[in-house]
C-alpha cells in the first residue's frame, strides 16, 4: 500500500483498516481502495491520478469556502469560516430578521448566535448566502410525544403486504396480497387494543413494469410509494372500484379471489392484476370523479414538483423499453438519449405519452391519499403515535432515483454489511449509497427529501441500518461481500437533521442499530434523541460473566431503545425456539465454512435453557426445564418487562408464525417478502391465542384497551 493511496482514501473518507465482529483486525486491499475512489470520481491508478484526485478533495472541502447548508443547534453559537466575518442577517418566513456582525470568537474563527427556535433559515453574509439548519437540542421523545412522563407504551410491527382482509365483494378485499387499506384495518385494530404505534415495513415505489422485484428495501425510489398497496375504495369510493372491476370482467375478479386465497404471494401476477384495475379506475377517473377529487389529485401533482414528474417519466419509459424485443434490464442499457431524464429525447417522450406519465402520479396520488387514511385510523382509535415508517437504507440502482439524481449517487459500488457472526460470508445487497461529497454540496437535499418523504403519512420513523448514517460497508461491482471497506459520512450533521425533520412532524425515530457498530455510536443517538433497537436474542451478557448463552434481565437492557423479540431478518419467536432457521440455513448451504448443523442446533439448545433460566428468574418461575412448546406469552412478557419506553411485537409473533419475512442471502430457495398472515387484519388481534399472547404487552406498557 503506497502512503499516498493511504492518504487519499483517508481524505475521502475511506478507512484502510477495521475490525470485524470478532473483534479481528483487517486491512482492506488496495485494489478495493482503488475501484472504491474511482466509485468517488476520485480516480487512484496512478500517482499522477492521486495528486488531482486529493487536489480536487482538498478544494471541495476548502474551510474558506461557505458551505450550501450549515447545520446547528437551536440557542447555541456557531462557528464559520475565515471569509464570513463582518455582517449577517438571518431570515426565516414569518420570523423575525436576525442581524448582527459575526466577530471572531476563542478560536479565532468568526461567530454568530444561532437562533432559538429550531427551522430552516437563510443566512446571508459577506462571503454570500446559505441555507442554516436549526436543529432542536434532541428529537421529540416518546415522553414528550405521549404527554406522559417515564412513557411506557407497546406496538405492533406489520410486514404490509402479508396482512388480509378477506370481505363478501372484491371492493374492499385485499387482492394476493396486504394493502393500505388492510393496514388501516390493523391500525385501528391495534390502537382499540391499546396499542401507541404500528411500525410498518417499506413501502418505497418498486417497478410498475418488473412484478418480479418486490424486495421493499430494494425500491425503485424511496420518494414515492408503492402503488400497488393504494386502496381505491378509500379514495374513489366504492362504486368506482365497483365499476372498474364489472369493466375487467368474470374471468379477471376469479383471477383476484384465486390470488386471495393462496398462502404464498405470486408477486407477479398478483401484481399484474391490481395493476389492470387500477389503469381502468385511470381511464374512468375523466368522467366518473367529481370536483373534489380532480381538485385533489391536481394538488397533489402540483405539489410533486420536478420529482413526481421524473418518477413518472421513469415509470412510462420502463413500461415502453420493457416491451421491446431486446428489452434492456437497466436504465443504463437504455438508448444513449434515454439515460438523462433532462435529455430532449426524454421530453419528447414525455410529450408524447402524457396519457402513461398521468396514470403513474394518479396511482401515486392513490397510495398517498390511502396511506394517510391508515394513519389517521390509527390517531383516531386513540393511538399516540401511529404508523412508524421504514426508511430503507437504499435503493436499486436500476431505478427511477438512480436515474432521476445520478449526480447524488455513488457509482458502482452497492452497499452491503461486512462478514459478521449471523452471514459469515458477509452481504452485498445490490443499493445505491449516497455520496457524501454530493451532499455537502447540495446541503444535503437528498437526505432531507428522504426523511420528509417518510415521515408525510407517518408519526415515526424507522431509519434503516442506522450506521450507515456513521459508515457504510461498500462493495465494488462484481467483488465478493467481503471485499469492500467503510466510506465515513458525517452522523452528526445527519442525526441534527434527523432531529430536526423529527420536531417538525412531531414524529419519534428509531434506529436499527443492530450489526458491528462503531464505537461512540449509541451514545450519539441518544444524545440526539433517537431510539436504538433492543432485540431479545442480542441483549446476552458479556461472555466473561456467566457465559457464552447467558441472556441478560429485562432490567439490564438499554433504556434508550425499543424493545423488541426480533426482527424481519432474524428467527420469529416459534422459529428460534424450534430451531426452524437452522433448518433452513442448512438446507439451504448457508452456514458458514466453520459452522456445522449438528454443532448449531446444540448450541441453540443451550441458548433456549438459557432464556428459559432468565424468563425464570424474573418472573420468579419454578425451576422446570424448556418447554417444548414456545412459551410465546412468558417471552414477550420477558421482553415487555423492559425499561425501553417502547415495545414492539413483530405480528408474526403475536399470530405465532414459524417462518421469518426473510432469510437473508436465501434467494429463490426461501419464499422471502412472501407469507402472509394466516388471521384477516380487522380481527386478529380479537383471536383468543393473540389475545392471551400480548396480555403481558397490554398489562405492563401504555394505556388500556
Amino acid at each position: 500500500m503506497s502512503a499516498t493511496l493511504s492518504e487519499l482514501a483517508v481524505a475521502a473518507g475511506l478507512a484502510e483498516h477495521w475490525t470485524d465482529a470478532r473483534h479481528q483486525a483487517c486491512t482492506v486491499a488496495p485494489d478495493t481502495l482503488r475501484a472504491l475512489l474511482r466509485a468517488m470520481d476520485l480516480p487512484a491508478d496512478s500517482e499522477a491520478d492521486i495528486h488531482d484526485s486529493r487536489a480536487r478533495l482538498a478544494a471541495a472541502h476548502s474551510e474558506a469556502r461557505l458551505p450550501a447548508m450549515l447545520v446547528t443547534v437551536a440557542g447555541t453559537t456557531l462557528r464559520l469560516p475565515a471569509a464570513c466575518a463582518g455582517r449577517y442577517e438571518i431570515t426565516a418566513p414569518q420570523s423575525a430578521q436576525l442581524a448582527g456582525r459575526a466577530v471572531a470568537g476563542a478560536s479565532g474563527l468568526p461567530e454568530l448566535p444561532v437562533p432559538a427556535a429550531p427551522g430552516y433559515y437563510t443566512l446571508a453574509l459577506a462571503a454570500g448566502t446559505t441555507t442554516l439548519a436549526v436543529a432542536p437540542p434532541r428529537a421529540p421523545t416518546l415522553a414528550q410525544l405521549l404527554g406522559q412522563p417515564d412513557a411506557r407504551a407497546w406496538g405492533l410491527a406489520t410486514q404490509v403486504y402479508s396482512l388480509r382482509r378477506p370481505a363478501p365483494d372484491l371492493v374492499h378485499a385485499t387482492h394476493g396480497f396486504g394493502d393500505f387499506g388492510a393496514l388501516r384495518d390493523l391500525a385501528a385494530s391495534a390502537g382499540a387494543a391499546g396499542a401507541d404505534a404500528l411500525a410498518i415495513s417499506p413501502v418505497h415505489a418498486m417497478f410498475a413494469a418488473d412484478p418480479a422485484q418486490y424486495s421493499p428495501y430494494s425500491p425503485s425510489s424511496r420518494l414515492f410509494l408503492n402503488t400497488l398497496y393504494a386502496d381505491p375504495a378509500a379514495v374513489l369510493g366504492d362504486d368506482a372500484v365497483r365499476a372498474a372491476l364489472a369493466h375487467l370482467g368474470s374471468q379477471a375478479q376469479q383471477t383476484l379471489q384465486t390470488l386471495e386465497a393462496q398462502d404464498l404471494i405470486d408477486w407477479p401476477q398478483a401484481a399484474r392484476a391490481r395493476q389492470r384495475l387500477l389503469r381502468q379506475l385511470h381511464r374512468d377517473f375523466d368522467h366518473a370523479a367529481n370536483s373534489r377529487q380532480r381538485q385533489a389529485l391536481q394538488a397533489f401533482r402540483d405539489a410533486g414538483g420536478q420529482d413526481l414528474r421524473d418518477h413518472a417519466l421513469f415509470e412510462a419509459l420502463h413500461e415502453h423499453l420493457a416491451r421491446q424485443p431486446a428489452a434492456p434490464g437497466s436504465w443504463t442499457e437504455w438508448p444513449a438519449g434515454l439515460r438523462d431524464p433532462r435529455s430532449q429525447a426524454a421530453r419528447a417522450f414525455a410529450q408524447a405519452h402524457g396519457e402513461a406519465l398521468d396514470f403513474h402520479v394518479f396511482a401515486q396520488w392513490l397510495a398517498g391519499a390511502s396511506l394517510a387514511q391508515a394513519q389517521q385510523a390509527a390517531r383516531q382509535a386513540g393511538m399516540r403515535v401511529g404508523l412508524i415508517a421504514d426508511l430503507a437504507i437504499g435503493a436499486s440502482p436500476a431505478g427511477s432515483h438512480a436515474w432521476s439524481h445520478q449526480a447524488e449517487l455513488m457509482r458502482r459500488a452497492s452497499v452491503g454489511a461486512p462478514p459478521d457472526i449471523h452471514n459469515p460470508l458477509g452481504q452485498a445487497w445490490g443499493l445505491t449509497a449516497l455520496s457524501p461529497q454530493a451532499l455537502r454540496e447540495t446541503g444535503y437535499a437528498a437526505f432531507i427529501a428522504l426523511l420528509r418523504a417518510s415521515l408525510a403519512q407517518a408519526g415515526g420513523l424507522r431509519i434503516d441500518h442506522i450506521l450507515g448514517l456513521a459508515r457504510l460497508w461498500l462493495v465494488p461491482d462484481g467483488a465478493p461481500a467481503g471485499d469492500g471497506a467503510y466510506l465515513r459520512y458525517p452522523l452528526r450533521t445527519l442525526l441534527r437533521l434527523a432531529a430536526l425533520e423529527a420536531w417538525r412532524h412531531h414524529a419519534l425515530v428509531i434506529g436499527e442499530n443492530l450489526g458491528t457498530v462503531p464505537e461512540g455510536f449509541d451514545e450519539a443517538l441518544h444524545d440526539h434523541g433517537l431510539l436504538g433497537m433492543d432485540v431479545l436474542w442480542f441483549m446476552r451478557e458479556p461472555p466473561a460473566a456467566r457465559g457464552a448463552a447467558a441472556f441478560k434481565a429485562p432490567g439490564a437492557w438499554p433504556v434508550q431503545a425499543a424493545a423488541m423479540t426480533t426482527t424481519h431478518d432474524l428467527p420469529t419467536l416459534e422459529g428460534w425456539w424450534q430451531g426452524r432457521d437452522i433448518e433452513w440455513r442448512n438446507n439451504l448451504a448457508l452456514l458458514g465454512p466453520q459452522e456445522r448443523e449438528t454443532d448449531l442446533r446444540a448450541q441453540r439448545d443451550a441458548d433456549r435453557d438459557s432464556l428459559w433460566r432468565a424468563v425464570r428468574d424474573h418472573a420468579h418461575l419454578p425451576p422446570d426445564p424448556a418447554p417444548a412448546q414456545t412459551p410465546v406469552a412468558a417471552l414477550l412478557a420477558f421482553v415487555a418487562a423492559a425499561p425501553c419506553p417502547l415495545a414492539l411485537v413483530p405480528l408474526e409473533d403475536a399470530t405465532g408464525t414459524l417462518d421469518q419475512p426473510n432469510l437473508p442471502g436465501a434467494g429463490a430457495g426461501y419464499p422471502n417478502w412472501r407469507q402472509r398472515q394466516p388471521l384477516a387484519a380487522a380481527g386478529c388481534l380479537h383471536d383468543p391465542a393473540v389475545r392471551e399472547r400480548l396480555a403481558p404487552l397490554r398489562s405492563l406498557r401504555g394505556r388500556k384497551a
